[in-house]
């Protein structure tokens, strides 16, 4: 038997320099698909930094939009996957469905512009297992390969000597 781990990535958002203005609060759907069969997980990974200060803090949200195409407020609530304060963060989401997911910044408040390095990869993993039916051609070998070591002692065992004179 022999096992092979099965990887499917897909970039899902990789960019820098994603400029949040103060005092906004900015929505950005991304269709996921789920690879069939597998396990899948999101993994995101987000740096906010404020021009001319370094590292900075925003209040980020990721939202299962359930069979919407924006961010806009659904009839039904999104599913929250993520609502926190970060700075530097990397977050692995289990993905359970193929379909639009939001990435919510709140930069609202007294907040200066902050720009936001994103890197979003959904990953879907699997093992593929192969049954080998190989045990015959196996034992035929190592049959062959005996019978061959047998012959190689026997012929060493028989070699004539020749003298030099």
């Amino acid at each position: 038997m022999h096992t092979t781990p099965v990887v499917n990535e897909q970039n899902v958002w990789v960019q820098n320099g994603f400029p949040i203005q103060a005092g906004s609060l900015v929505g950005q759907p991304k269709n996921i698909t789920a690879s069939s069969g597998m396990n899948n997980e999101l993994r995101v990974n987000v740096t906010v930094s404020e021009p001319g200060v370094g590292l900075s803090s925003i209040h980020f949200q990721l939202l299962a939009m359930n069979d919407t195409q924006s961010c806009s407020p659904p009839p039904h609530p999104p599913t929250v996957l993520v609502d926190q304060t970060i700075s530097n963060k990397s977050f692995n989401i289990p993905l359970n469905a193929t379909g639009t997911y939001c990435f919510v910044f709140d930069n609202q408040g007294r907040q200066p512009l902050k720009n936001i390095n994103i890197s979003a990869r959904a990953f879907g993993t699997t093992q593929k297992v192969l049954i080998a039916r190989d045990g015959s051609a196996n034992t035929a070998g190592l049959g062959l390969g005996a019978l061959g070591l047998v012959v190689a002692i026997y012929g060493y065992s028989r070699k004539s000597i020749i003298p030099w004179e």
